[in-house]
């Protein structure tokens, strides 16, 4: 099983006003690193515009993953190497890439796979309309603290899905933010984990996961959410047991709709009524 991790979605909104160098994060060696400023404002789930746009990005990570791990498997062959994929795209949405990551027999002997062990493994670049995999490229090295990062929390949201849920199989796709209180960030990182049920009996869970506040402090899931239950992914309405729609919703309906050529609805726990426009992704509220 491929696991899909997206990386920082810089073309998300928000952003802090204060520069680099203002900016302190406790117990991150990149604690003022400019990096900070490209990472958005953690998504509120009243903002629907937001909300939208994030699900039309993991739409199409999910096609640059599909040729990413095509590319892939015909680069590095049939491999039993545990590895993590992230999948970026780029603002315009027309290019991407999934890199993948991997972890040495060695590293795995004590039965866990920690992110600082990851190791660069492959690249691969793919183009979107029309949707075309380049040829991969291997890496060397260790990937640098934002992917640390990110591979840690898909980590820990991968085991608490699979406790929840031992028999069901996901693709993960995950955006890093700023977390903010009082409308303001505090300083902190968290990863934003969708994970995607692979198939009609697996669910649609969305995690959000903080980073360690403290050098040696784990990451922390903070809140779960179901999206979707496991035999609720392929049935029409989508129902979502949330509140509201989320971005791993709309994607769902994007990806319907592009297929069947015709509007998808969906219905959330709120009575909400909702609907994707083919062709266009355009969310409208009933």
């Amino acid at each position: 099983m491929l696991l899909g991790v997206s990386a920082c979605d810089k073309s998300g909104g928000g952003g802090s006003n204060a520069s680099p160098d203002e900016v302190t994060v406790p117990g991150y060696e990149d604690a003022s690193s400019a990096d900070m400023a490209a990472i958005p404002f953690a998504l509120d789930d009243g903002d629907l515009a937001g909300v939208h746009a994030r699900g039309m990005t993991i739409w199409r990570m999910q096609r640059a993953m599909r040729l990413g791990d095509r590319a892939f498997a015909g680069f590095v062959g049939v491999t039993a190497a545990k590895f993590v994929s992230i999948a970026s795209v780029d603002p315009g949405g027309s290019s991407g890439q999934v890199a993948y990551y991997r972890w040495d027999e060695e590293d795995l002997a004590d039965g866990q796979a920690s992110a600082s062990e990851a190791r660069n493994w492959v690249i691969a670049s793919v183009t979107l309309d029309p949707d075309e995999a380049l040829d991969p490229q291997e890496l060397d090295g260790k990937p640098d603290g934002e992917q640390r990062r990110t591979i840690a929390a898909l980590l820990v949201a991968q085991g608490a899905a699979a406790a929840e849920y031992p028999e069901a199989r996901w693709v993960a796709y995950t955006f890093r933010e700023q977390v903010v209180a009082g409308g303001e960030p505090t300083g902190l990182r968290q990863t934003r984990v969708y994970m995607i049920g692979a198939d009609d009996q697996s669910p649609d869970i969305e995690y959000t996961v903080h980073d360690p506040s403290k050098r040696k402090q784990p990451v922390e899931i903070v809140k779960s959410e179901l999206q979707l239950a496991g035999d609720a992914t392929s049935k029409l309405p989508l129902t979502t047991s949330a509140q509201s729609v989320g971005p791993s919703t709309v994607a769902r309906a994007v990806a319907i709709a592009t297929v069947t050529k015709k509007p998808v609805k969906i219905v959330d726990a709120a009575g909400g009524e909702w609907e994707v426009a083919p062709k266009t992704g355009e969310l409208t509220k009933l």
